[in-house]
Order: structure tokens, then sequence, then C-alpha cells
């Protein structure tokens, strides 16, 4: 028995859309890494800075890692009115980078 290739080809495309968007009706599907397989928010734990995501808001990371705000601020130099709601991403710039702030926990967490 041959199966005809376009055949094919629409039931295979079919089932690969058809998995997504069975996925994204049942509220199962998410890409952003902000939530868990369960559907909760994803937050940083305080021992893993590697888990440090551009999302995650400053207030997250203060709160998970027990530093306070103001000591983040300084070390990075960055503005001292600069909210708490601000995400990570947002803070790139000539002083300040999402690895260095891993980098500068990992040292806080051994100390």
């Amino acid at each position: 028995m041959r199966v005809n290739p376009f055949i094919y080809g629409v039931v295979v495309l079919v089932l690969f859309f058809g998995v997504i968007g069975v996925a994204k009706a049942t509220n199962n599907w998410s890409v952003s890494g902000k939530i868990s397989a369960t559907g909760e928010k994803v937050q940083p734990t305080g021992t893993n800075p590697d888990e440090i995501k551009g999302w995650m808001t400053l207030a997250d990371i203060s709160k998970a890692y027990k530093i306070p705000m103001a000591d983040i601020l300084a070390q990075f130099k960055l503005p001292a009115d600069t909210p708490a709601t601000t995400q990570i991403k947002a803070l790139e710039s000539d002083t300040f980078e999402t690895s260095g702030l891993r980098e500068w926990l990992k040292t806080k967490i051994a100390q």
C-alpha cells in the first residue's frame, strides 16, 4: 500500500498544529518561562542565581536573595529612585548586566 505524499503531508501538519491548538485551548501552552507546568508563577528561590531571568523584577530578586534593593542599586550604580517593579532586562546598560548580577549574587551567597 502506498500513501499519497500530499495526504501524508497534510496529516502531519494537521497533527502538529492540532496538538498546539489543543494545548493552547486547555491553557497548557506556555513559551514564556514565566509559569511552571502547574500554572504557578516562576519565582527565584534565592539559592541559585543562574535561575534569574530578564523578566524578573528588582523586587523579586531583592526578596528572594534577602538583599536590600539599595545594595543592588549601589553595586551597579543605578539611580536610587529606580522602581522595584523594574524588570532586570530594562536595566541593561554600561553599569548593569543580568550576568553581572548573577555573578555578584553568587559571591554574596558564598560569603
